[in-house]
């Protein structure tokens, strides 16, 4: 009699096993890759990302940690134990849950030009009323590696929606998308992929097709060299006065934004030109450095942006349209900082 009761609390114990067993090998599979890679590359598995793919392993794990200890006989003596190991599993049950809520909405875009795939794919998610998503470069079947982040608004969903282009500009491909589909676009460049075959057949996108919205704009002020570089003087000085102690140049000397002068370069897009700096630096703590530089960038105005390891601020109205900073300590011990200015007319 005992032997027959028993059974179905052995097969609920098997059961809890496996699925704790291969919970665990998902989790260590995603681990293992984002280890070995020094953290350039992950899961991905059709939409499932390593995000996704983590937060049900640990669902899974904690759910059949429960199975396993509500169905396992114990001593009277471990039965405080017992309660104490299901509270913990329940209380990971609900993290877990709320972790893999935030994967419901998740969609992922194969990125084309010209109706054929680029070797990227962008994996976005939505909750609430905002949503995001990460660019990937697919390296292999299951290993792709995060190249840039997308943002949208009121969960809109641009890749998703067919709201984006792709065109290939000599050895970039640059992406334009519209976080907003009554918004401006926003651009990011990504490098092409080399030897490959695309594959072709998709439906083509192409948003400079289409127009933009219209609005009505205040008279667009002409802007001088003159001005420009001011405005360029005054950000580095701002910037500069965020850092962590004095910022120095490669070879030890301060840095005074008042003798910075920009160089001229002609404009990306059109005719015209912008002014341009370059510089890189090292202070007291580049990380805390950055990250405060990025606030001053944040309260004068500028969006947000990140491609590649470069973090962007940008603005259609100012004076200065692009700025770029990137933390390259673990290389050379500096911090790389670029501000590009808007197109100005040569006549």
């Amino acid at each position: 009699m005992m032997q027959i009761s028993d059974r179905p609390q052995r097969r609920l114990v098997r059961i809890a096993g496996w699925m704790f067993a291969c919970a665990t090998v998902v989790a260590l599979a995603v681990i293992a890759v984002d280890w070995f890679s020094a953290r350039t590359a992950s899961v991905l598995i059709g939409p499932l990302d390593d995000q996704i793919l983590l937060s049900a392993a640990v669902l899974i794990a904690s759910v059949a940690l429960v199975m396993g200890l509500v169905s396992v006989s114990s001593p009277t003596w471990m039965l405080p134990f017992k309660i104490l190991g299901i509270l913990g599993a329940a209380v990971a049950v609900l993290g877990a849950g709320f972790s893999t809520l935030w994967s419901v909405d998740v969609t992922m875009t194969t990125l084309t030009d010209d109706g054929c795939d680029t070797g990227y794919v962008v994996v976005e998610r939505s909750l609430l009323m905002g949503s995001r998503g990460t660019v990937y470069r697919q390296d292999g079947p299951i290993v792709a590696s995060p190249m840039a982040r997308t943002s949208g608004n009121n969960a809109h969903q641009p890749f998703a929606a067919g709201d984006y282009g792709a065109t290939v500009d000599g050895t970039a491909l640059i992406v334009e998308y519209r976080p907003n589909p009554t918004g401006s676009r926003v651009t990011l460049e990504l490098p092409v992929i080399a030897d490959r075959r695309p594959s072709c057949g998709y439906a083509n996108t192409s948003l400079s097709a289409r127009p933009e919205t219209s609005e009505p704009t205040e008279p667009v002020e002409v802007l001088t060299p003159t001005e420009v570089d001011a405005e360029i003087r005054r950000l580095l000085d701002d910037s500069f006065a965020a850092t962590v102690g004095t910022p120095i140049d490669a070879a030890g000397a301060p840095l005074d934004a008042s003798a910075t002068t920009p160089d001229p370069v002609s404009c990306a897009e059109g005719p015209g030109m912008q002014r341009h700096v370059d510089i890189a630096f090292r202070t007291d703590d580049n990380a805390r450095s950055v990250t405060q530089i990025l606030g001053v960038w944040d309260d004068a105005g500028y969006e947000s942006d990140r491609a590649m390891q470069d973090d962007i601020r940008y603005s259609e109205t100012a004076p200065v349209a692009r700025m770029t900073i990137r933390d390259t300590t673990s290389i050379d011990g500096l911090v790389r900082m670029t501000l590009t200015s808007a197109c100005m007319s040569t006549e």
